[in-house]
Order: structure tokens, then sequence, then C-alpha cells
């Protein structure tokens, strides 16, 4: 194999038809069975659990604002958004570390896949605690002067424990995901949402938003259970025994890639809110509500995309912990297949379709129609470098990728401080704008990184594996 190649010419040289992406689909009929099963494996039960988990939270939204009401309905969602955002912010490491390591380690060395377990669950368990703990000590200030709502604070109080089983749900989702337990992943979204449905719509009819939160305390205790059960089953069979014992080397773990995975969040969470502040101080709340409609959509055309990505870190973590260069790219390829033809699918009709979409939320938004054009358009960015981003994080290009997310953030606020005097238009303009400078920034450097980092097979595993 020629390691000079960029993958797709790869691809090219190694197949008698023309490469092109529409023949990825006979293409990835020529792999490996096992290799075939486990990608399409993966890719179904991530579909199947974030359609789950989404079906059901829109049910629980629909009957908790029929009981709380828009006012009260509305004090639930601020105390869940800012909940989320210090979970995504100071968990999301947990998750990754786990699904990263324990990937590579499962096959190669299942003594140190334990370990890293039982580093994740200890770890997530502190980390819970810890900001759980802040929030606690905080909730007095962020209700009153962030807030302006001081009656929020004992929800506030209630949303740090929501906030620790959530961390302890990231550790747990992030071993399964190592360990390509995207079933029980997609059960454990079913035992959630039915708790959620169970729990949080008759707390929120019995006790209003303090009952609502007690719910997402109880659905967060019994899918905590139900996790905790399936990873000890999924070590179990195969072979993986989980050990509370660290050695230096586990702990540098936290600081090689937990902490950078922290700082990239860090990066690019305050940025968005920053340049929703720049957009209302600009062109006022309405504006904002305009581009907060919009961004829905983005997440609609990234549905699949976001899905179907779950399956990568973990499929090419445990690919180079084999030392499969073959089979490693072959998985890129189709998973970046896999990510980008859907959003593509989806956002050519809602950006042709724009104007009829904008028209449905009332005529204050029919002026948002090309700003849901341009919004479509970055998203489809953004899903093309889903995949690149799990290179650059299953080759231990941390220090890269915090930098590549510093280009990005920096890039959006920057082009947000120029745009959003043009309202959500302009927002989105930047949005596309932080995909196109992202997208020529990766694309490149993943390639590089690709000869460098990459350990090749020798070529007699090569003819074998072809």
């Amino acid at each position: 194999m020629n390691y000079d190649l960029p993958i797709g010419q790869e691809i090219a040289a190694r197949s008698p038809l023309p490469y092109q992406w529409s023949s990825l689909t006979s293409y990835f009929w020529r792999f490996e069975p096992s290799l075939r099963q486990r990608i399409v494996t993966g890719a179904v039960w991530s579909i199947v659990g974030a359609g789950l988990a989404s079906a059901l939270m829109m049910v629980s939204n629909i009957f908790c604002a029929r009981f709380l009401g828009a006012a009260h309905f509305g004090e639930l969602g601020i105390v869940l958004a800012t909940t989320n955002m210090l979970t995504v912010l100071f968990s999301a490491g947990l998750g990754m570390t786990a699904s990263r390591y324990v990937a590579e380690y499962r096959t190669a060395d299942p003594t140190r896949a334990g370990e890293i377990i039982g580093l994740s669950w200890v770890t997530s368990i502190l980390v819970g605690a810890v900001t759980a703990l802040f929030v606690l000590l905080l909730a007095p200030w962020l209700s009153g002067e962030i807030l302006h709502a001081p009656r929020l604070s004992s929800a506030l109080n209630l949303a740090g424990l929501v906030m620790f089983f959530a961390a302890l749900n990231g550790s747990q989702i992030g071993t399964l995901s190592g360990l390509e337990a995207f079933k029980k992943i997609a059960m454990g979204n079913l035992v959630r949402g039915s708790g959620i449905i169970l729990f949080v719509i008759v707390g929120a009819a019995l006790g209003g938003v303090t009952g609502a939160l007690w719910g997402h305390v109880a659905a967060g205790i019994m899918t905590s259970i139900f996790y905790q059960i399936a990873v000890r089953r999924e070590c179990a069979s195969s072979g993986i025994a989980i050990s509370y014992r660290f050695r230096r080397k586990d702990l540098g773990i936290l600081r090689r890639f937990t902490f950078p995975v922290l700082v990239t969040n860090l990066c690019f969470a305050p940025a968005a809110w920053w340049c929703n502040v720049l957009l209302a101080n600009a062109r006022g709340y309405s504006e904002v509500g305009v581009f907060n409609a919009i961004l829905h959509w983005q997440l609609l055309i990234m549905f699949f995309s976001n899905a179907i990505s779950n399956i990568g870190l973990p499929m090419l973590s445990n690919l180079r912990g084999e030392r499969n260069s073959a089979k490693y790219k072959k998985c890129l390829a189709m998973n970046l297949w896999l990510t980008s033809a859907p959003a593509i699918a989806v956002a050519v009709p809602v950006a042709i379709c724009a104007p009829f979409v904008m028209r449905l939320y009332g005529p204050a938004f029919a002026h948002g129609a090309a700003a849901l054009a341009l919004i479509s358009l970055a998203a489809v960015f953004s899903a093309v470098t889903l995949p690149i981003g799990h290179v650059i994080w299953s080759l231990d290009a941390t220090t890269s990728a915090v930098l590549l997310a510093l280009l990005r953030s920096s890039t959006l606020v920057i082009a947000s401080y120029a745009l959003a005097r043009a309202g959500a238009t302009g927002l989105a303009g930047a949005y596309v704008i932080m995909g196109i400078v992202q997208t020529a920034a990766a694309v490149p450097f993943t390639l590089w990184i690709l000869r460098r980092r990459l350990v090749p097979t020798s070529s007699l595993e090569e003819t074998a594996m072809a």
C-alpha cells in the first residue's frame, strides 16, 4: 500500500472502479465481513438510540409544557440548559476518554482497559460531586445575578443532583462505546426516556418545576443503575476485569487527553454563547429568536450524522490499537461517507424550502429564509469534519485538536463581530465562514497526520486483509 497517497486516492488505486463517492457503496461490500458488520451494527443502533432519546424527550416536553404553562416551562428550560452546559463543559471529556482508550486496549491489553474503566468511573464520581457542589454554592448568585430569578435557587440546587448523575452516565456511555456495545447504549436511552416520561411528567403535574427536576434525578438514578449493570456484563463477556488500582501512566491520560477535551469544550461553548450576545446587542432579542429557530433545523440536518458519528472514535481507536492501518483507512472512508451523505441529503431540501419553512413560524420569522439556507451549508461543513475530529483524537494529536478548536472559535467570534449587524443572516454567515476555515485547516492536517502517526501493517498483513 502507498502510504503517501491521500485516503481517497488510495481507495482509487486499490479499486478497479473509478473512485467516486457514489461508488463507496460497492466498495463497502468488499470490506471484510467483520468490519462491515461492525460499521452497520454500530450505525443502526446509534441512530435508534438517538431517535429514542429525542422522541421520548419531545413527548415529555409536550406534557410538561401543558402541566407547567409557558412561564414555568421556561424556568425549567433555563435550569436544564444551565445544567447541560456545565455537564458538557466539565464531564464530556470523561466519556471521550473512556471511549478512546477502552476501544484501543480492549483487545490489545484487556488489563489496561479495565484500569481505564475503573479510572473513568472514579473520576466521574469525583467530577460529578465537585460540579454539583459548585452549583449548590453558586445557586443563589446564579439565580439572582445571572438569571435574574432568585426563586430558581432551590431549582438550581436540584440541578446539581441532575448533573451528578449526568456525569456518571457520560463515563458509562463512553465505556460502552469503547466496547462497541451500541445496542446497550440504545437500550439505556430507552430506559432513560421511559424514566423521564414516568417521573418527570408526574413530577411536573404534582410538584411543578421542583417536581419535574426530582423526576430528572429519579431518571438519572435509574439510568445509572442500568448502565452500570450493562458495563459489568460487557466487561465480563470481553474478558476485562475492572480495576481501581491506578498506575501513574493511567493518571497521565487525564492530563494528556481528558484535559485537552475540556479545553476544546471551553473554547466553543462560550464562543457560541457570546455570538448570541453580539446578535442580541446589535439587533435585539427578536432576532435571537429567529436565529434560535434556525439552529433547531441545523440539529435536524445533523441528526443522522451526529448519531452515526458515535461509532467513529471507538472503532478508529480500536483499529489503531490493533495496528491495522488498512482497516483504519477503510473505516475512516466509510465514516466520512456515512456522516456527510445524510447531512447533504437533508440540507439541500431544507435550503430550497427555506422561505416556506420560515413562514411557518409566523410573519416575524419570514426574513430568516436566507439565514436558514446559510446554516444548512454550515451544517454540511460540520458533518464533513466530524470524522476528521475522530482521526485527530484517535491518533493522540491533542495539542493540534486544541489549536483547531481555538481557530474554530476565534473565527466564529471575529466573523460574528463583523456580521452581527446583519441579524440572523449575518450570524449564519459567520457559521459558514467558520465551517470553511475549519475544513480548509483540518483536511490537509488530517492527511498529513495519517502519514505520520498511523503505523503501517506489514505487506503480508495488508495482502491478507485486502
